[in-house]
């Protein structure tokens, strides 16, 4: 039998640990960076000085600028709240409260992480079968739960003609992937604040599910 060597499953950890902390200092200034310089224009060496490691260092983790995006984007699913439960709380004593925190809580979410969204979202427009597979990962989750709460509520079609839920969810995720961008404009004025763009997202989403739209 070998000798066992002391110290070494502790090695191990320890390196697994150093690594993890890189790839997540290269992840960190990717989302960083991007609130400063689009994607097309991001470079590798950008990246590896804000996280102060060697280009070298960037493609043990990483085969190009692209990847590091769609790490960061896969990282954040963390951070995501559970929209599910938001939906779940709904019914008919605390529809509007729970609609509100379920809004607030997606606005939240989409500021803190605006920059990396706004490219995914603008490559997944453009066809970028990676970024489009991004998007849908992370929004499944809320679709899905979504589309469940108009089913329960209103059945699988909706309003006068009949339109199919799936087709209204689509409308509705639609309208919370904007308000994201809409609440950062500064527009100005006493009618388009934050607070106002909330109450109207959460007045059609109510209005919706207690079949007045």
């Amino acid at each position: 039998m070998g000798v066992p060597v002391r110290g070494r499953a502790n090695n191990t950890r320890s390196k697994l640990a150093k690594s993890e902390a890189t790839r997540q200092r290269l992840c960190e200034a990717t989302e960083a960076l991007l609130e400063q310089k689009p994607l097309r224009l991001l470079k590798v060496t950008d990246i590896t000085v804000a996280a102060s490691v060697s280009p070298a260092t960037f493609y043990v983790y990483f085969a190009d600028v692209e990847e590091a995006v769609l790490a960061v984007l896969d990282a954040i699913q963390t951070d995501m709240p559970d929209f599910g439960q938001y939906l779940a709380n709904v019914g008919p004593d605390r529809l509007e409260s729970s609609i509100r925190a379920m809004v607030v809580a997606y606005l939240s979410f989409s500021e803190r992480h605006y920059a990396v969204l706004r490219v995914r979202n603008l490559a997944a427009d453009e066809g970028q079968i990676k970024f489009r597979e991004a998007r849908r990962k992370m929004l499944h989750g809320l679709q899905d739960s979504l589309q469940a709460k108009i089913e329960e509520c209103r059945g699988h079609t909706v309003g006068k003609d009949k339109a199919p839920a799936a087709a209204i969810t689509i409308v509705l995720m639609g309208a919370l992937e904007r308000l994201a961008a809409f609440a950062r404009t500064q527009l100005g004025g006493r009618d388009i604040t934050r607070r106002k763009l909330i109450d109207a997202t959460v007045v059609v989403i109510s209005a919706t599910l207690r079949g007045e739209m």
